[in-house]
């Protein structure tokens, strides 16, 4: 297949409304790991952490296994030795509730650290990352106008809220440059940018053998793939990378359409010729068929 011939199909009008469950927070740990997989060697990605015996979960845990060691992509700029990522769904963005929410939970697992490990931690061990697909313009009004907190551009799409408890970052996945996040900046229900896909199945062809790319396919494929009002959109993009295209799909129906019916229509003929002999059979030695 060749990227370059890539192209968005809007596939026949259809009443029928079907519902496709995307989960949206393995796509985005997924894509997070993606994205920080040239230091792979130096954190340690836990998905849905649980707090102690607590019900309390952590979208994602990233452990920094060397704390010293800094890691220059602009998402892991903040990190320290633990790193919770807070997500939200694709039409949600953070609310002022699930901001304190997570930094109580930073609370529970400084607290559960220092006491497994017999170690002091402090909130200078912690960072947190929450990740919208939306502007949390209510979260930051509330954090710039009744706290009086600092927020900071960092870079495109990522914002720092300053003199928190924690190191605070707030990371806006439509604002982020797509050079720098492609897999981040993918994560979408309506992908139709044939040169994000393009570039997206460049990639993935060189590094589809691990799991995680795989279920990060199988999560943005299933989001796109899905009714939108009347019009079933498909993505050219995604299916190349699945080594197929909707042109090859069609094809390749079509064709085991008619080798069914090849096998069908011979079986018939076999079992006509078994008829026939039968019958035959059975007027030589004078018995009725009926």
């Amino acid at each position: 297949m060749n990227p370059a011939n890539d192209t968005s199909v809007t596939l026949p009008t259809t009443t029928a409304r079907y519902k496709h469950h995307v989960n949206w927070h393995e796509a985005v740990a997924c894509a997070v790991e993606i994205e920080l997989r040239d230091y792979a060697d130096l954190l340690q990605f836990l998905s849905e952490y649980v707090l102690g015996k607590n019900s309390y979960r952590i979208d994602l845990l990233i452990i920094k296994k060397l704390s010293d060691q800094a890691i220059p992509k602009n998402i892991a700029r903040i990190f320290s030795t633990c790193n919770l990522f807070e997500f939200k769904g694709i039409h949600s963005s953070v609310t002022i509730s699930a901001y304190y929410k997570t930094i109580g939970y930073a609370g529970l697992l400084i607290s559960q650290m220092s006491h497994s490990e017999s170690t002091q931690y402090s909130s200078l061990d912690i960072s947190i990352s929450f990740l919208a697909f939306r502007y949390p313009r209510k979260l930051l009004r509330h954090l710039t106008k009744e706290r009086h907190l600092t927020v900071e551009k960092s870079s495109e799409g990522i914002y720092y809220i300053l003199t928190e408890t924690f190191n605070i970052q707030v990371i806006v996945i439509s604002r982020l440059p797509p050079d720098e996040n492609l897999y981040l900046c993918c994560l979408a229900d309506g992908l139709r940018d044939t040169a994000l896909t393009n570039r997206l199945a460049d990639d993935w062809i060189k590094h589809q053998g691990p799991d995680i790319y795989t279920k990060y396919l199988n999560q943005l494929t299933t989001a796109n793939n899905t009714v939108k009002g009347e019009l079933t959109m498909v993505c050219e993009g995604i299916l190349n990378m699945c080594g197929t295209s909707s042109a090859e799909i069609i094809a390749n129906t079509r064709k085991e359409s008619e080798a069914q019916i090849n096998e069908l229509r011979e079986a018939n003929k076999q079992l006509s010729s078994q008829i026939n002999r039968l019958k035959e059979l059975l007027r030589q030695n004078n018995i009725s068929f009926e």
